[in-house]
């Protein structure tokens, strides 16, 4: 009976064991977030959502996206010297990092405008050095199809995150949130390096200064197109997130953070999951001269008919929904849910897609492109906060619904274009 039910391809079997790592964590945070909202205000909330923004903020760019060059080269003595490069410049960045926060630590808190953060700004370059080595080594399970030892790493990261917060929230630590993240955060990244010395230990003999040079060299465009790509992205999730806790304080960041945690729940699960796959699938398919259009357009139409239903119910349900799962005083933060609804369903359909600019050799054209998108975001916080925290939101998201039918529209033509040479 398992059998019949078992997916019979390698790519659904990889896809479904991510998805099954990826549900797990996406659900603990998701399950024990009742608990959380009851023992910690939302002033905690906002508190925590800083915090993450800066570390990401950081993280983004603290391997200057080197890693994801790994998947790409044919041969694994390449790869682990791309590791290495990786690995290198995160250690330079995290240094570099946990000096300035010591010695300017009142300056920093002074440009947030956000008090309450204080002396967890110390703690910012142990999150980012734990984030750099996963974001590695995370990509070199993905070379080496490990994929249930990637999901087996967001379990056990999310079970511990879901044990240790409430846990330090019961016993009155301060700060329990960032702490059980940060215990979360190292257990993640433990599995995938033990993993990594288990079974390609013998792979670090063939790493070589000259060789690290010369992959610095044949993947630059990661550095210096696609670092400033992700750094623009990231701009927008955390800049977002800085700038509504400058203009509208940690209170109103706490319920802006538990709407995103609720709503990126399927985006999570389903998007993260099958974009990791899809990766290696998009650059197989390619490499291959095979049509990549028609192949896409089945993802996307699969996606749409899952999230579809999803979202059409949060949005119809989510302020009663938030009222009664995590408490009455919870109800606002499903008011802004409600209103980044469309917004965040066609991100959900966009997000598995975001490997095709790298591999057709595209990451200029959306790195200007997703620009203007994160340019558009900001600017509306910046001109629009006046407005009110629930006009500002609603003006977000119908100028980024508009801005993501665009991308698709692009990438439509970007396939279409790419799938006529093949054929010639």
């Amino acid at each position: 009976m398992l059998n019949k039910i078992k997916p019979k391809s390698e790519f659904s079997r990889n896809v479904l064991t991510l998805m099954t790592g990826t549900t797990v964590a996406q659900a603990i945070p998701i399950a024990i977030s009742p608990i959380l909202t009851r023992i910690y205000a939302p002033e905690d909330f906002g508190v925590f959502a800083l915090y993450i923004a800066i570390v990401s903020f950081i993280a983004v760019i603290v391997t200057a996206r080197y890693e994801m060059a790994i998947v790409l080269p044919e041969k694994d003595e390449d790869a682990v010297n791309i590791l290495a490069l990786s690995l290198c410049i995160m250690g330079f960045i995290v240094f570099f990092l946990t000096i300035s926060i010591f010695l300017f630590k009142d300056f920093f808190l002074e440009l947030l405008n956000n008090k309450d953060i204080g002396n967890l700004l110390y703690l910012v370059p142990l999150s980012v050095l734990l984030a750099g080595l996963n974001q590695s080594f995370n990509y070199w399970s993905n070379r080496k199809k490990y994929f249930q030892n990637m999901s087996n790493s967001q379990i056990y990261q999310s079970i511990t995150i879901g044990s240790t917060q409430p846990t330090f929230g019961f016993i009155g630590l301060n700060y329990g949130l960032v702490f059980g993240n940060i215990l979360g955060r190292a257990v993640a990244t433990f599995i995938l390096i033990k993993k990594f010395f288990q079974i390609d230990k013998e792979k670090l003999k063939h790493i070589d200064k000259e060789k690290i040079i010369e992959q610095l060299k044949t993947h630059k465009d990661f550095p210096l197109i696609n670092s400033l790509h992700a750094f623009s992205d990231i701009l927008r999730t955390s800049g977002s997130v800085i700038l509504i806790s400058a203009f509208h304080g940690s209170l109103v960041l706490g319920f802006y953070a538990l709407s995103l945690r609720v709503l990126q729940v399927p985006i999570g699960i389903i998007g993260s999951s099958l974009g990791q796959v899809l990766y290696q699938k998009f650059t197989e398919i390619h490499n291959a001269d095979e049509k990549l259009l028609e192949y896409v357009k089945k993802i996307v139409l699969k996606l749409f008919f899952i999230g579809l239903p999803l979202f059409v119910l949060l949005y119809i349900i989510a302020p009663e929904l938030f009222s009664f799962v995590f408490g009455e005083k919870w109800r606002i933060a499903g008011e802004y849910s409600r209103i980044l609804t469309p917004y965040l369903f066609l991100n959900f359909l966009l997000s598995p897609l975001s490997a095709l600019p790298i591999i057709l050799n595209k990451q200029k054209e959306i790195f200007f492109i997703s620009l203007i998108g994160n340019s558009i975001f900001l600017l509306v916080i910046l001109v629009f906060n006046y407005l009110g925290i629930i006009k500002m939101l609603a003006v977000i998201s119908v100028l980024m619904s508009i801005y993501y039918l665009y991308v698709f529209y692009w990438m439509y033509n970007l396939l279409r274009k790419r799938d006529l040479k093949c054929l010639i």
